[in-house]
């Protein structure tokens, strides 16, 4: 979101400054004017260039008059004016937009992704028009919508009296669900009990009321919109952190009169929208106050489902956890510790593993989950200048905190699917103590890794152990270590004086990791042959995705390859996964292998390799002769030219099926690295016997 602020003293006098410029320059003009006249106009560019401009008459592109600039120095004065007193105006409706400088603010919507130019499109977003539509304007539209909303939802024929019916104004409120200016004039109408009691208006609408037989949709889709626009609303710049109390109160049993309906279930199943930006402060002040309510002191929700089938917890901190899970910051806040709240954040800790997650049946967990994974992202911001203050070591000391409290508090048997992809991601962001322990490494000798002398290697492994089932949090765990050792390979190869021993090393590195997964898979499988045949399923996915990774990198992908999807896992950085991998949606198309071996691992790695050693120049001209023309006279399909210089590509996925065309190659090209390579994979171990044994606390 872009907030453009605004001195509104200064500019005022900026845009006093224009216009007593302009209207200099138009004086000065005039006097040119009658002085030509008087003289019977002698010069006739003079003529021209002080001919007056009609008034509401714009100049075209090419007139270079006094009187066409002059109306140009005018509509810059315009333009000014109207943007800062928009800023007034919102600022004066009650959405308030002060900065801390005592700056005021207006609202413009980022450019969407894949945008390219984005000065362009700047040009044509920041115009008088759009500042209005997207401020003021918005606000008015909000408070027009939500009465015509309740009209519809209070009438026996669920339509306004300007005729629109419920749907008819919920699309159009969904248009504007992401504009501050409209969520905060759309929830000022509301307090937030009535704000919650929208959820069961509108279940009620779609169960009794609604004609159509996609009911449940319907009323999923309502429950989105009022979720982004509460979450519009919650942003920091337009003072939503003023939001939470009200909110707490209104889901707080020693407080508010409880209602047939459970405001609690309706806050949770607005907050647990997934992708739903709440702001920061908001989430924050919201989590504090509810924590401090005993969740047994919430009736538990329970029959009849909502419209959508959805039965959605009552449990206190369920949604703002969860929350928290699409706002590292918060989450990194609440469970962190800035350096002057020490003593806080142990209580906080010390509460969550006290805390009855049981009651609710353990959905609370669930959110834990994801404000865990979220916080975790931070461990790869090292030198970022736009993150917390000392933000990787905090996340770090959350990581050391959260890992124990999964293994030692909750049960095996508790974990759901949802907590293992994200606690795929809390491990995934500690790819050095998980590169370390495949490798034969410890997190109790030395202070070698940031988790070491406070996690132990059982700990950690049996995190592991408990979460690789899923095939989610497998391709989460494959696509975070892939990137790592990507990384290290981008870091080391340029500056290396033995690059092909570099690579080697790498690369043996590389295949410890995948193989200690594998290990650990295959362990946590155990003798039953249908859990058996899943792991190997699923790992032979993980392969593909971090075989493809390490050669690529997720960061690098573009639109149009299988793993595209997988970008926008990680964090700025590009060094930490953001939010688990969902493996359907990532390896859509992909011929991936239904089991896989250590053989397997280290064919496609052997292949990655040969595509590295390519890029860093360390095959031979023969061997690049032969993938243009070994292929029966033809190039292989990797082999391309770029700019004329012979290029080895990778495919997408590089699956053990698709790593064959290499090993074909490998046969003709008689080259000594691709020897070394294959010498060196084929004859070493992997980490595969390191996951075997791995230490699992049952």
């Amino acid at each position: 979101m872009a907030y453009i602020k605004i001195d509104t003293d200064a500019m005022q006098t900026v845009i006093n400054n224009i216009n007593d410029y302009a209207n200099a320059a138009d004086g000065a003009r005039r006097a040119i004017r009658r002085s030509s006249e008087y003289h019977y106009d002698p010069v006739e560019s003079v003529v021209t260039d002080t001919e007056p401009l009609p008034d509401l008459l714009n100049p075209a592109p090419g007139n270079t008059t006094i009187s066409a600039n002059v109306a140009r120095l005018r509509e810059v004065a315009y333009q000014l004016r109207s943007r800062r007193q928009e800023a007034i105006d919102i600022n004066e409706s009650g959405i308030t937009m002060t900065n801390p400088d005592g700056t005021l603010s207006y609202y413009l919507p980022d450019p969407p992704p894949g945008t390219t130019d984005e000065a362009a499109y700047w040009r044509n977003m920041d115009t008088a028009a759009n500042v209005h539509a997207y401020n003021t304007g918005a606000a008015e539209a909000a408070k027009a919508d939500t009465v015509a909303l309740d009209q519809a939802l209070g009438s026996l024929d669920g339509t306004a009296k300007d005729g629109r019916t419920v749907e008819q104004i919920l699309n159009e409120i969904a248009k504007h669900r992401d504009i501050p200016a409209y969520g905060a004039s759309f929830t000022d109408q509301y307090t937030a009990e009535e704000y919650l009691q929208l959820v069961y208006a509108l279940d009620g609408h779609y169960q009794v009321s609604y004609d159509g037989d996609d009911g449940g949709e319907q009323f999923s889709k309502s429950v989105e919109t009022l979720s982004h626009i509460l979450a519009a609303a919650s942003q920091d710049q337009v003072g939503g952190a003023d939001l939470a109390a009200g909110f707490a109160d209104a889901v707080n049993p020693d407080i508010s009169q409880r209602q047939l309906e459970s405001p609690m279930t309706a806050l949770n199943a607005l907050l647990s929208v997934p992708d739903t930006a709440y702001g920061t402060g908001f989430l924050g002040a919201l989590a504090e106050n509810l924590e401090d309510i005993d969740p047994t002191s919430v009736p538990a929700s329970g029959p009849p489902p909502f419209a959508n089938g959805e039965f959605y917890t009552a449990d206190p901190l369920a949604g703002v956890l969860t929350a928290m899970g699409s706002n590292s910051e918060a989450a990194l806040k609440y469970l962190t510790s800035d350096g002057t709240n020490d003593a806080e954040i142990e209580k906080r800790w010390e509460m969550l593993r006290q805390r009855d997650w049981d009651y609710h049946g353990g959905a609370g967990l669930d959110g834990l989950s994801a404000a865990t994974a979220a916080a975790s992202a931070y461990r790869g911001a090292d030198g970022d200048p736009n993150v917390p203050a000392h933000a990787s070591e905090r996340a770090t000391w959350m990581t050391a905190q959260a890992i124990p409290f999964f293994v030692d508090h909750v049960e095996e048997a508790d974990f759901t699917a949802t907590m293992k992809q994200n606690l795929a991601v809390l491990l995934g962001n500690s790819p050095e103590e998980l590169a370390g322990l495949a490798n034969g490494g410890s997190l109790e000798v030395n202070n070698v890794y940031g988790l070491s002398g406070m996690v132990t290697d059982a700990q950690f492994e049996t995190l592991l152990y408990r979460v690789i089932d899923n095939e989610n949090a497998a391709g989460t765990l494959a696509a975070a270590m892939g990137q790592y050792h990507h990384s290290q390979i981008d870091s080391d190869m340029p500056t290396s004086t033995e690059p092909e021993e570099t690579l080697l090393e790498e690369y043996q590195n590389a295949a410890m990791t995948i193989g200690y997964l594998d290990g650990i898979a295959e362990l946590r499988a155990g003798d039953d042959s249908a859990a058996q045949a899943d792991a190997k399923s699923n790992m032979g996915t993980a392969l593909s995705v971090f075989s493809t990774v390490l050669g690529t990198g997720v960061s690098a992908m573009t639109g149009g390859t299988g793993m595209a999807v997988a970008g926008p896992l990680l964090y700025s950085t590009g060094s930490t996964v953001a939010r688990p991998i969902i493996v359907d949606q990532l390896a859509k198309g992909w011929n991936t292998p239904d089991t896989v071996d250590v053989a397997d691992i280290k064919t496609a790695l052997r292949a990655q390799a040969y595509v590295d050693a390519a890029q860093y120049g360390l095959l031979s001209d023969a061997a690049m002769e032969a993938a243009a023309t070994g292929n029966n006279g033809q190039p292989f399909s990797f082999y391309t030219e770029i700019d004329g210089n012979p290029t080895i590509t990778a495919p997408d996925p590089m699956t053990p099926q698709a790593a064959q065309e290499y090993m074909d190659w490998d046969g003709l090209a008689a080259d000594p690295t691709m020897g070394r390579i294959n010498s060196e994979m084929v004859n070493s171990t992997t980490g595969y016997e390191q996951g075997q044994g791995a230490e699992i606390i049952k």
